[in-house]
């Protein structure tokens, strides 16, 4: 199975992709955080290219440190980086596939490359909703400042989770998710900056909507029932917002998709594997099974 690692630039600004399986078939994948670009490596065949792009402060990928609390990243940057990917592979077509934070970014892209997605697929999707806490927390330069102090010695975090806990001001797996990271430093560094770094990439809805009305772009969002770090009940509301109630799919998972496991439940799911249900099918089931 072919496998290359590549690197495009624009500016100061670093993307590193990999490149798995052979094919005029193109699937372009973004990761979730803390997460990897071989997370997608199960999905190429000899008929499919998947082009798997490591998000800023993942692998080779770089976004400049002073530029974070002054320049955070744009839209348009996004934008820029992945025509240039295209234009390098010569892609003309491809199927969009994401997890997680990586959702983040394809909700971003969706209006703006609509001409050229054969199908859309997002795994536990963030971006969903703008004004979250968590959202509206990292474009408040008071939480910033909270979250750069904490990178020194994360572990002190750890004494505030365990409050916020206790008075129920946070659920157990979001306390759960938190404790992974803050007990280890390299882990919360790079939570932290891709939370700043990432604060204005900032989903627009009715773009989105407006788009896939006028492009018949298959549309599908997958989430996992049991999953309290991005619940499906965030799903539903954006999918409603969008007009596209039904094609939000549950399976059994919390929010750990890349495990075996937890692929057997979603890959026949997939647009672009091979036997997949068609969505229609999905739907079908989704209607019969509400």
């Amino acid at each position: 199975m072919s496998n290359t690692i590549n690197i495009v630039s624009n500016g100061e600004l670093r993307l590193e992709y990999y490149s798995f399986g052979i094919g005029d078939e193109i699937v372009i994948c973004l990761h979730g955080h803390g997460r990897n670009a071989t997370d997608f490596e199960f999905i190429a065949t000899e008929n499919k290219r998947v082009i798997s792009i490591h998000l800023f402060h993942h692998g080779n990928s770089y976004f400049p440190i002073e530029r974070i609390e002054q320049k955070p990243l744009l839209t348009i940057e996004i934008i820029q980086l992945l025509q240039i990917i295209l234009t390098k592979e010569k892609i003309d077509q491809f199927h969009l596939f994401a997890f997680s934070q990586g959702g983040r970014f394809s909700l971003c892209l969706i209006p703006f490359f609509a001409e050229k997605i054969k199908t859309i697929t997002l795994i536990s999707p963030d971006g969903m909703n703008n004004n979250s806490f968590y959202n509206w927390s990292s474009r408040r330069r008071w939480a910033r400042s909270i979250f750069r102090y904490f990178e020194k010695n994360p572990t002190r975090l750890l004494f505030y989770n365990q409050i916020a806990l206790k008075t129920k001001l946070i659920r157990p797996k979001v306390a759960t998710f938190v404790n992974e990271f803050s007990s280890n430093q390299k882990s919360f560094i790079r939570a932290s900056r891709t939370w700043q770094t990432f604060r204005y990439l900032k989903p627009d809805c009715q773009a989105i909507k407006s788009t896939l009305n006028k492009y018949p772009i298959p549309f599908l969002i997958i989430m996992g029932r049991y999953d309290q770090v991005i619940r499906p009940k965030q799903a539903y509301k954006f999918a409603r917002v969008i007009g596209k109630e039904e094609n939000v799919l549950e399976i059994p998972n919390g929010h750990n998709f890349f495990k075996s496991s937890s692929i057997n439940k979603f890959i026949h799911f997939l647009p672009f594997m091979e036997q997949s249900l068609s969505l229609d099918q999905i739907i079908r089931g989704n209607e019969q099974h509400p």
